[in-house]
């Protein structure tokens, strides 16, 4: 029985290009910061290391750029955590987002959501931070996904089982794979069909999200040899 259903946010409640857009500034002020940053983001989510998530980030990032360690973290800071975070003021989200938080709601269904960077502000500026129950940033539990800590913290704030719980995201190698490797259900966002797919479904549009979830002939926790179990809760 699905009981909750939670989402990334980045690529998943608004398009991808306007991230892009918006940090344009970042990335203009600060283009080396921010080419050898997203090189340490990816290594980071392959190692297993002792202390915080920003502290390790802070020292590959010191190493790769061959910069004292608080200057590292002073640089984090001010381009990515401060500057980033406000240029997100211009985010929209994708067409009916809204609409389809509330009708979950309605079917008295929790709503979380899970983003790798930090979260609050963010669906602020989207006009949705009324409408979440739990909103956790991957950073806090010390790990970036698809690390399955973050997804059972997620589990464990809204009070459900991992099973009990749909996972939304737009990338697979992150979000999908991340979020059914604890049990979770998954559904997969994405403008394009594609080969590589282990999400229960697959969806271009909130329209047809909010279709899937509940007019019952493409219900996700439907078919493919899944169990019928009904997204309401008790």
């Amino acid at each position: 029985m699905i009981k909750a259903i939670a989402f990334d946010v980045d690529g998943t409640l608004y398009p991808n290009y306007q991230m892009y857009l918006c940090s344009l500034t970042s990335f203009i002020s600060a283009p080396r910061l921010m080419y050898h940053f997203g090189k340490v983001r990816k290594e980071i989510r392959t190692l297993t290391y002792d202390g915080s998530l920003h502290d390790q980030q802070a020292r590959l990032l010191s190493g790769r750029m061959n910069i004292p360690l608080e200057k590292a973290e002073n640089l984090m800071e001010r381009y990515l955590y401060r500057r980033w975070e406000s240029s997100f003021r211009c985010i929209r989200p994708f067409s009916h987002v809204r609409e389809t938080l509330l009708a979950i709601r309605r079917a008295g269904l929790k709503l979380g959501a899970l983003s790798d960077f930090p979260i609050e502000n963010k669906l602020r500026f989207l006009g949705l931070d009324d409408l979440f129950d739990v909103a956790i940033t991957s950073e806090a539990t010390g790990y970036l996904k698809p690390h399955h800590i973050p997804f059972l913290q997620l589990a464990r704030r809204l009070e459900t089982a991992p099973e009990e719980l749909l996972y939304v995201g737009n990338s697979h190698r992150y979000d999908v794979v991340g979020a059914s490797g604890v049990g979770m259900k998954t559904a997969w966002i994405t403008g394009r069909k594609k080969s590589e797919n282990s999400a229960d479904f697959v969806f271009s549009s909130y329209k047809e999200f909010r279709r899937i979830l509940f007019e019952g002939d493409r219900n996700p926790c439907i078919g493919g040899g899944m169990e019928n179990i009904p997204l309401r809760s008790d």
